[in-house]
C-alpha cells in the first residue's frame, strides 16, 4: 500500500534545488506569485504553522521555498492524469481520497490548538453527536449494495455503485444554521482502500460505524477551516492548490524513481541500474568502503538465566556496574559456566547451528546484550544474555553481487537526483517567480 504523502515535508531534496527568487513589488497579502499564480500570505501561515509542530525552526522563507518548488515541478507534471501514481490503485486509496486526507492532516495540524477550543464550546464530545438521524445500517438493506459477485480484488458492478450512491447511510450538520449534510454508501465506500472496502462487503457492522465516525470527525475539520479559521476562499483555494502542488510532486518523483516504498517496483531506478559500468562501482566502492564491512566471525559468551524476572534483574546490575564475569559465576545455569560461558568463535556458517550462535553473531563488540528468550517448541525455556568480546571484519570483494546490487543502486540513484537537479534548474530558469520578502 502507499504510504500517504508527508504534506508537511516541503522541504524535499531542498538541498538539491535552489529556487531564483526574481524581485518586484507584490501587494501586501501576497507572499509569491508563481508564473501569474498568488500564494496568498494567509495561506503560507498555514504551513508555516503545520511545519513548526515537528520542525520549530522552519520560517516562512523556508517553507515559501518548498511551496515554490512544489508548484515549478507541478507544472512539468504533465502526465499526471496518466501516470501510475495518479491512477486509482489497485489496492490502495483513490486520488481524490488522498487528496481529501492531505488537506485533513494539513488543517488539523496546522489549527490544532483553535479546533480544539472550537470542540469545546460546541459542547459535543462526539462526533457522532452531530448526527441528525440514526445511522441506516440495515443489514438486509446494504447486503444486495455490497455483498460482490466476483472473486479477489472485484469490484462492486455498476448497478451496486449506482444503488449505493442513492443510499444515505448518515444525515449530519456541525452548526445550528447549516443545511443537513448527507453521506452516502457509495461516499463512504469510495474512500477506503482495498483491504476497509472487503471490511463494507462482509457488512462488518461495527467497522462501517467507526468509518462514519472517522468520515464525521475529518469533514468537522474541513468544516471548521471553510466558516472559523478566517481565511477568505481566495486563500483557501490557495491552501487546495499547494496541497495538489505537492501531490504532483510526488508524482513526479515517483516517476523518476525517486520516491518509492523500499518494497515498491521502481522501474526508473532498475533501469538508470542496468545502465551503472563496472568502473562506475568500483569508483562507488573505493570512495564508500566503509558501506561495505561485513562481519567474518565473533567470539562470543553468555550469561544463561532460567526465568525473565532473574534476566532482567541480572541485566540492569550489569548496567549499574556489575562486571559480565561477575554476573556469569553468580548466576549462570549453563554447563558453561566454570569455562566463562564461552560459545567460542562464530563465523557465517556455524551461526547457523542455534539460534544463541545466530544472535551472538549480529551482536555489536563489547557490548552486553538485553535478555533473549528461547523459541517456543525447543524444551524448557530460558534467556540468554551475549557478549561478544571480538568481532573480525572484513572489505566486501568489489565484484561480489552484494557490492554490485548496493553500489549499483546507490549510483543509479545519484544519477537520477542530477536528472531531477536538472529539471527543476531548467524548470525555474523558464519560470516567473516574483517574492515578497518583506513579509517574510
Amino acid at each position: 500500500m502507499k504510504r500517504i504523502l508527508p504534506l508537511l515535508m516541503v522541504l524535499l531534496l531542498a538541498a538539491a534545488a535552489v529556487v531564483v527568487w526574481h524581485e518586484w513589488p507584490l501587494p501586501g497579502d501576497v507572499a509569491a506569485r508563481v508564473n501569474g499564480e498568488d500564494i496568498p500570505l494567509a495561506a503560507l501561515d498555514v504551513f508555516v504553522a503545520a511545519s513548526q509542530v515537528r520542525h520549530p525552526e522552519a520560517t516562512r522563507e523556508s517553507v515559501l521555498k518548498g511551496l515554490v518548488e512544489n508548484r515549478l515541478l507541478a507544472s512539468v507534471q504533465t502526465a499526471a492524469a496518466d501516470s501510475p501514481s495518479e491512477q486509482t490503485p489497485r489496492v490502495g486509496y483513490d486520488r481524490q481520497t488522498r487528496f481529501e486526507q492531505q488537506r485533513f492532516k494539513l488543517v488539523r495540524t496546522a489549527f490544532s490548538r483553535q479546533i480544539k477550543a472550537a470542540v469545546e464550546r460546541s459542547g459535543v464530545t462526539d462526533v457522532t453527536g452531530y448526527l441528525s438521524a440514526p445511522l441506516a445500517l440495515d443489514e438486509n438493506a446494504l447486503a444486495p449494495m455490497l455483498s460482490l459477485q466476483q472473486q479477489i480484488y472485484a469490484e462492486l458492478t455498476p448497478e451496486q455503485q449506482d444503488r449505493a450512491r442513492d443510499y444515505v447511510l448518515a444525515r449530519y450538520r456541525f452548526a445550528p444554521d447549516q443545511p443537513e449534510q448527507t453521506l452516502t454508501l457509495w461516499d463512504l465506500y469510495r474512500r477506503q482502500n482495498v483491504q476497509l472496502k472487503v471490511q463494507m462487503q462482509n457488512l462488518n457492522l461495527g467497522f462501517i460505524r467507526e468509518a462514519v465516525r472517522q468520515y464525521l470527525a475529518t469533514a468537522y475539520v474541513l468544516y471548521w477551516f471553510e466558516h472559523e479559521s478566517g481565511l477568505d476562499a481566495p486563500s483557501r483555494q490557495a491552501v487546495d492548490r499547494c496541497v495538489a502542488d505537492a501531490m504532483a510532486r510526488e508524482a513526479l518523483l515517483e516517476q523518476m524513481g525517486l520516491h518509492h516504498d523500499m518494497h515498491d517496483d521502481n522501474p526508473a531506478l532498475r533501469n538508470m541500474v542496468s545502465q551503472v559500468t563496472a568502473p562506475e562501482i568500483a569508483a562507488y566502492y573505493q570512495a564508500h568502503k566503509d558501506e561495505f564491512i561485513h562481519v567474518q566471525r565473533v567470539h562470543a559468551r553468555h550469561i544463561r538465566l532460567d526465568s525473565q524476572q532473574q534476566a532482567d534483574r541480572v541485566y540492569a546490575d550489569i548496567q549499574q556496574g556489575l562486571s559480565f564475569d561477575e554476573a556469569l559465576q553468580r548466576y549462570s545455569v549453563a554447563d558453561d559456566r566454570r569455562q566463562g560461558g564461552e560459545l567460542g568463535w562464530i563465523d557465517r556458517d556455524s551461526r547457523l547451528g542455534h539460534w544463541t550462535l545466530a544472535l551472538a553473531f549480529v551482536q555489536p563488540a563489547n557490548q552486553v546484550s538485553r535478555p533473549f528468550r528461547s523459541p517456543d517448541g525447543q524444551g524448557p525455556v530460558y534467556w540468554e544474555i551475549l557478549l561478544v568480546d571480538q568481532r573480525d571484519t572484513a572489505y566486501q570483494p568489489v565484484d561480489s553481487e552484494a557490492v554490485r546490487y548496493r553500489a549499483g543502486r546507490a549510483v543509479a540513484h545519484e544519477k537520477l537526483l542530477d536528472q531531477f537537479r536538472t529539471l527543476l534548474a531548467d524548470t525555474t530558469d523558464q519560470a516567473r517567480v516574483r517574492i515578497h520578502h518583506e513579509v517574510l
